[in-house]
């Protein structure tokens, strides 16, 4: 009998700006290709090869798909029964003798969707646990826009063609968001001009009419030279600042006692090309969008904040055509993401942040009063992304107790004592949306089966709740839960099968120039900020600077066909170093070569990229250990605000 070809309908789960909605095609019992929906008005049938790479992944002969338990240095296949069993009999012994915070559960969003993150509810229930606060991502950018806008909105796509200017400030959409870059390239064949603010010549620079190249970390000076020129020479229209920005004088006065002459010595900028991008700004209709590279530096939360109140000043704000867009919050205030109140269970929470995971780990592991002695790993890969990751991975190995969910031996679940296999997005149910560009809600069907139930996270916590005896744990199946979730906003998960959700607030974000700051303005000035230890305005704050010893800064954007680490495990030989023509002299192109920092060292081959000065060299993110990392090189400071890991404030030598 000829099998039969089915279509689903399905998103990528994928930590993207996009969240692609797929039409994945199901032949017999195997899905046979993924394609781009085109009834979907962000996706319009273009998705990027890391999408179809879930076929890929699903089949992939290295799939863990039973649990694996460490026993001396070998792993031992056990049943799900038998995960179970002891996961639950584990975690009650150490709410027992230590309390529940004694377990930390770490997560990130390598998995996208809704019920991808019901471990959070799960630890809730169990009474609360210690967990992380600051970011690996973004965390700086988004704390200096919560100050200055009191939340995080993009206008719709679309709306670019409808402005002068897109400027691609630190942000590379050919490489991370195809469907931006596509929509560039559209835009600048109808002549809106393209201008790219990055220090490296990068993938997308091919669609710029202007690129701009500050030294790396001096984006906020450079978004004050084009402030002070604006307000200096070009004047402010002082009845808009008044009635939409709080705090413009202060700033105003701040920018007055900054020399231009230093600012321009900070970035490495012309004169010329400041009052180039000045002019370009103040005519208006100009979509800045910004990239999460630049807030990767001790002084990244006000490299955001400079630019937010540049493109304040500069009247970019609230406008068809324009705006500054970092990310776009929709839907965690709209959801009810918490069904049935497990927070009311949590009592004995606590966090620390991920810049501190060593020092935190180090004295917690060792402490005779709330010690910490487990952590589960989900929906991330930590000892890929952590920095300085010889100390990482030496704090990590100290805990007593270490659970990573998983589909796939990663770097960190091969330093664990228990691997629970995880579903891939095609074998779960679930729903989706994005906080970074994409404003829709998505539906993901059920493609394919899981080999056994409980590698749906959904389904294995369903079953350790009732192992450890967790009564007020929703016992109930995925569609029920679903629908309460969908409650709020008065939506069925027929309603998302259906059609693509938008539930943003209208095509121009802040149209109504309604802030839900204390000021319920635009606040350059910001009183929360204030009493948060940091200063209430935007200011320069010069960041790390190279040595003698070290004297190459070391960037690590990101790669065009891999999502962090998820796409570089069948990837052979070793790391790629990227340098410019002064740090070739001494080698030849692909030669391998040693890269080291204080932190660390590793083997990479070196690579000529004829763009680069002699003093940055750049890395992708994402290489295993086996490859050469280079997080084993990486600098675990934190960042003025939001606890952003400040990658970029790292500096090598070669050889």
């Amino acid at each position: 009998m000829k099998k039969l070809t089915k279509k689903f309908t399905h998103s990528c789960s994928l930590d993207c700006y996009d969240l692609c909605k797929f039409d994945v095609y199901r032949k017999g019992k195997r899905v046979t290709k993924i394609m781009g929906s085109t009834d979907n008005a962000f996706t319009k049938g273009i998705i990027c090869s890391k999408g179809r790479k879930h076929v890929d992944r699903l089949y992939s002969k290295d799939r863990i798909k039973t649990p694996l338990l460490k026993v001396g240095d070998d792993w031992k296949e056990i049943t799900f029964e038998e995960a179970v069993k002891l996961v639950g009999e584990k975690l009650t012994a150490l709410k027992a003798a230590h309390g529940s915070q004694s377990v930390i559960h770490y997560a990130e969003s390598g998995a996208g969707g809704v019920l991808k993150g019901i471990e959070d509810i799960f630890f809730n229930f169990y009474g609360g646990i210690t967990t992380t606060t600051g970011s690996t991502c973004w965390g700086a950018g988004s704390q200096a826009q919560k100050y200055d806008f009191g939340d995080r909105r993009s206008s719709d796509i679309d709306d670019i063609f409808n402005g002068k200017t897109i400027i691609l400030w630190g942000r590379n959409p050919y490489n991370t968001s195809i469907h931006l870059y596509e929509r560039v390239l559209q835009a600048k064949k109808k002549g809106i001009r393209v201008v790219i603010v990055d220090p490296r010549v990068n993938e997308s620079a091919r669609a710029a009419d202007l690129h701009i190249s500050p030294n790396p970390s001096t984006d906020g000076a450079l978004a004050m030279a084009v402030t002070k020129l604006l307000i200096e020479e070009r004047g402010v229209d002082t009845s808009y600042t008044e009635a939409h920005i709080h705090g413009y004088e202060e700033y105003r006065e701040y920018l007055e006692g900054l020399s231009m002459d230093y600012l321009l010595e900070e970035t490495g900028v012309s004169k010329e090309e400041v009052e180039t991008l000045t002019h370009i700004i103040v005519q208006g209709g100009v979509s800045c969008f910004l990239g999460y590279g630049m807030q990767k530096y001790t002084n990244g939360g006000n490299s955001i904040r400079a630019i937010d109140a540049l493109m304040a000043i500069s009247k970019n704000i609230g406008r068809e055509g324009a705006g500054v867009f970092y990310s776009n919050r929709v839907y965690p205030s709209l959801l009810n993401t918490d069904p049935y109140g497990s927070k009311t269970y949590s009592v004995n929470s606590r966090t620390f942040q991920v810049t501190e995971f060593v020092d935190y780990i180090n004295r917690m592991t060792e402490a005779a009063e709330d010690p910490i002695k487990a952590i589960f790993i989900s929906k991330c890969n930590p000892l890929n992304q952590y920095p300085n990751l010889n100390e990482s991975i030496a704090a990590f190995e100290k805990i007593e107790f270490k659970v990573c969910i998983d589909g796939f031996m990663t770097d960190t679940a091969k330093y664990c004592d228990l691997i629970i296999p995880s579903t891939n997005t095609l074998e779960s149910e679930d729903i989706i949306y994005s906080s970074m560009h994409s404003p829709y809600l998505l539906y993901n069907e059920r493609i394919v089966e899981p080999e056994d139930e409980l590698m749906d996270e959904y389904f294995f916590f369903q079953k350790l709740a009732l192992e450890m005896g967790m009564e007020e744990y929703p016992q109930v199946d995925k569609r029920t839960y679903i629908g309460r979730i969908l409650e709020p906003v008065g939506l069925t998960i027929e309603d998302l099968k259906s059609k693509s959700i938008n539930l943003s607030r209208g095509e121009v974000a802040w149209e109504d120039m309604a802030f839900p700051t204390p000021s319920g303005k635009i606040e350059i000035y910001s009183e929360s900020a204030k009493e948060e230890g940091q200063s209430p305005i935007p200011i320069y704050i010069p960041s790390l600077k190279r040595s003698e010893e070290f004297p190459l800064r070391l960037i690590s954007p990101h790669f065009k066909n891999s999502l962090f680490s998820q796409h570089y495990r069948e990837r052979d030989g070793l790391s790629r170093l990227y340098v410019g023509r002064e740090n070739i002299r001494s080698y030849t192109e692909g030669e391998r070569v040693s890269l080291s920092s204080k932190y660390g060292r590793i083997e990479c081959t070196i690579h000529l990229d004829e763009t680069l000065g002699e003093d940055m060299v750049y890395m992708y993110a994402g290489w295993n250990h086996k490859h050469g990392n280079p997080n084993f090189l990486t600098y675990n400071g934190s960042s003025e605000m939001g606890g952003q890991v400040t990658y970029y404030d790292t500096f090598v030598k070669i050889g």
